[in-house]
């Protein structure tokens, strides 16, 4: 069987448009690739640029628990300091409260002393050991005797106090003193 001319005819036209119709059909499914290939790269972009964001949340997250870690020492430090300077306070107005006692004491102390009369203690020594005693010359000559006191370099809390009684008693003996210079005027 011949094909006749226009069925040739009909078939190379045919041809030419299934040839058209795949080139087409090539060209669309290059711009479906090359158009999936480029989502592709720009989820590719964007992944990285949240992996990048991820990472870097994570290392502030860490930067911010290192800090939290920070933090809680330094109000246990700080708690720490708190509590002792209120120790130190406490201490402190415990010692001002001591000065003030002990201030008051000293004041006390200079009264009496400025209350004494050397010549009234000489009369109540003249009293309760009478010049016919024999031992008044040699008691006397003691009740008159000037003491002197040395200080401790390392004084303890304790001793504070009995050295300030002494330092009354030299002031007493200094009175004393000043007694015999009156009776030698005399």
């Amino acid at each position: 069987y011949e094909t006749s001319e226009l069925e040739k005819g009909m078939a190379v036209v045919h041809r030419i448009q299934l040839q058209y119709e795949k080139e087409r059909l090539l060209d669309k499914a290059e711009q479906t690739v090359a158009a999936f290939d480029e989502a592709v790269r720009n989820l590719r972009r964007e992944r990285f640029k949240l992996d990048a964001d991820l990472k870097m949340t994570d290392l502030r997250m860490l930067v911010l628990l290192q800090e939290l870690r920070l933090l809680k020492e330094f109000e246990k430090r700080d708690n720490a300091l708190v509590a002792k300077l209120d120790g130190k306070r406490e201490e402190k107005t415990d010692i001002v409260m001591r000065i003030s006692e002990c201030q008051g004491k000293l004041a006390g102390r200079k009264a009496e002393i400025d209350k004494l009369n050397p010549r009234q203690v000489l009369g109540e020594f003249n009293q309760l050991v009478p010049e016919t005693n024999k031992f008044h010359e040699q008691l006397l000559k003691i009740f008159k005797k000037k003491i002197k006191r040395q200080r401790k370099k390392a004084v303890k809390e304790g001793e504070e106090e009995d050295e300030d009684e002494d330092e009354g008693s030299e002031d007493e003996d200094e009175d004393m003193s000043d007694l015999d210079e009156d009776e030698d005027m005399s």
